[in-house]
């Protein structure tokens, strides 16, 4: 007797025929273009990971903590920071940090103080103490119109960082670390709310050197500020740190009339207020104008100096005063003022 295929009628066992056969039944083809459509699915995903990881390079530090004008005090701060991190595997395992800080692998410091202080710099120096590459996100960067987008965006940064063992460094953190909000109305306020939830996450499961940057540190969410080691003041520099950033800003080779000591007093005295960043912008002024001259007379002088502090002071107090720095943050109902946003409900 012949062996009956799979899939047909044995009349010899009087069976009865089935209605569709095995192949069929199963729909191997159906299935296998599943298979593959999940697969092509998940290597989309995968793919669109890597692709946004690329948003984030990683760069070489170049400047140092020697390079860094800030006080002792300061100073001093940012070394106790890197202690931690050097001397990490002391404190937690032979020490017991572990036993009471189960989240100790991780190490975030804030970096706050006015615009031109110089918290940018610091936190290149840090990776450069460090040894490690440093990768800087700011908030244009991950920030997306597209629903979805600006959380996969943080995820991306931090896997990148892990990847590379770089530094992660966030400028115009405030942005990102704000408060969330209580009052969810619309989609873009549920959106700022992942987005937040999502970098608390990040942060938690990071193990490695995280520095936040912001000129208004006291818009962030009492959760981060509880995730942050620690937090560094960069004030406005000092008469001694004028000094010094005097130093520092003017290139060994500008060509400038004798400068003594008493000149580097009188530059100090006339920036106080003014940022390091300030003094930069005033040594690329006085430049600027020497150029212009011919001769003998193209040399910077103590006059172009002063000329450049009064031009670089009137443009903040013209233009700084009149245009208040404000948060970069994505608005919400929550941030409108209550006559405002008692307007806006009735309209909705």
């Amino acid at each position: 007797m012949t062996k009956p295929k799979r899939g047909t009628w044995n009349i010899e066992k009087n069976d009865q025929p089935p209605s569709q056969s095995v192949d069929d039944a199963l729909n191997i083809p159906a299935m296998m273009q599943n298979l593959r459509q999940g697969n092509d699915a998940r290597n989309l995903v995968m793919q669109d990971a890597l692709d946004r990881q690329e948003m984030f390079q990683p760069e070489t530090p170049l400047r140092s903590l020697d390079d860094l004008v800030v006080s002792d005090v300061t100073l001093a701060q940012i070394r106790a920071m890197l202690a931690k991190v050097v001397n990490h595997q002391f404190l937690y395992e032979q020490w017991g940090l572990n036993t009471i800080d189960p989240h100790g692998g991780r190490t975030a410091i804030n970096l706050y103080g006015p615009p031109g202080t110089g918290k940018s710099f610091c936190a290149e120096a840090i990776a450069h103490a460090l040894a490690m590459p440093i990768i800087r996100v700011n908030y244009a960067e991950i920030e997306s119109k597209f629903v979805g987008d600006t959380p996969k965006n943080i995820k991306a940064a931090f896997a990148k960082a892990k990847a590379v063992n770089a530094l992660l460094f966030f400028d115009e953190a405030d942005s990102i670390l704000g408060k969330r909000l209580t009052n969810v109305t619309q989609s873009a306020d549920h959106g700022v709310n992942v987005s937040r939830s999502v970098m608390l996450l990040e942060l938690d499961n990071f193990q490695g050197v995280t520095i936040f940057a912001t000129n208004l540190a006291s818009n962030y969410d009492t959760a981060f500020v509880r995730r942050i080691l620690g937090h560094i003041e960069m004030p406005l520099p000092d008469h001694d740190c004028r000094k010094r950033l005097w130093q520092y800003h003017i290139p060994d080779k500008m060509e400038t009339e004798p400068m003594e000591m008493r000149h580097l007093e009188q530059l100090a005295n006339a920036t106080d207020g003014l940022s390091g960043g300030d003094i930069l912008n005033c040594v690329v002024t006085a430049a600027t104008t020497a150029v212009q001259r011919t001769g003998r007379e193209r040399v910077v002088k103590m006059s172009d100096f002063l000329m450049a502090i009064e031009q670089v002071k009137k443009a903040k107090q013209d233009i700084g005063g009149a245009t208040p720095h404000v948060t970069r943050s994505v608005m919400g109902i929550d941030d409108l003022p209550p006559d405002v946003r008692q307007t806006y409900n009735k309209t909705q």
